[in-house]
């Protein structure tokens, strides 16, 4: 690596800031943090996440028998859908009788054709365990809006590591940084990013945008000085 090359997970986070930054401002992250979700609405993004989960754990599954090597960084403790699962059990509300709404349908349809690819699902997972550092927070706000715990029933996928978050997160990057990938294979783990940043952007609309559009329909909103002073290793997220 010369001093000019920059490492995966730099490239994953300065390249994709701006569907990011949008995807931070979409309806189910802002009406968390605002309190105004109704807890019956709370509820189905649980159950829908759960499938959504469910399906990328499988394709990350997958990826690791490809590629035993993967393990050393991506951990069991890293699916997700286990998490959402013991949320919903907290609810009462049976896996079995939950059924995917449009988004969500959207989103294991782009599983579905990538399955085999394994370095996609790692791109997908990379931004689902990136996101529980702000989740963290948005978990906090959560307890309180819905008057759930403080030991964590209800909100478990959203602070799945508790106080270790921070410290998992930059173990997961740093490990993930020193493997030897080629650079199609790199390339791949990005498209993966992008895709999950435009689904978590397009999942409350009628369609699906392609990330070009995205940033052209949002171009006057986007603001890399905030992202940065938001993202910052100096602040919570560590993003």
């Amino acid at each position: 690596m010369t001093v000019t090359d920059r490492t995966l997970s730099t490239r994953l986070k300065d390249d994709n800031w701006a569907l990011h930054q949008i995807a931070e401002k979409t309806e189910g992250p802002g009406s968390l943090i605002k309190g105004t979700l109704p807890e019956s609405g709370y509820r189905t993004m649980l159950a829908q996440h759960w499938l959504m989960s469910k399906a990328l754990d499988e394709g990350v599954a997958d990826a690791l028998k490809a590629h035993p090597e993967l393990g050393t960084f991506v951990l069991p403790e890293q699916m997700y859908a286990q998490h959402y699962a013991a949320d919903l059990e907290h609810y009462g509300i049976d896996t079995g009788s939950i059924t995917p709404e449009p988004g969500c349908e959207r989103y294991l349809a782009e599983l579905e054709s990538n399955r085999g690819d394994h370095m996609f699902m790692l791109g997908l997972h990379y931004v689902r365990l990136g996101a529980s550092n702000g989740n963290k927070f948005v978990a906090k706000k959560v307890r309180q809006t819905y008057q759930l715990p403080d030991t964590g029933e209800g909100t478990r996928a959203l602070d799945p590591f508790g106080p270790d978050q921070r410290e998992k997160w930059h173990a997961f990057k740093s490990a993930l940084d020193a493997h030897s990938f080629t650079p199609e294979q790199a390339d791949r783990v990005f498209d993966g990013t992008r895709a999950a940043f435009e689904h978590a952007i397009c999942y409350h609309l009628d369609r699906h945008i392609p990330g070009d559009e995205l940033l052209a329909q949002h171009a006057g909103t986007l603001d890399k000085e905030a992202f940065d002073k938001g993202h910052s290793v100096h602040v919570g997220s560590g993003a």
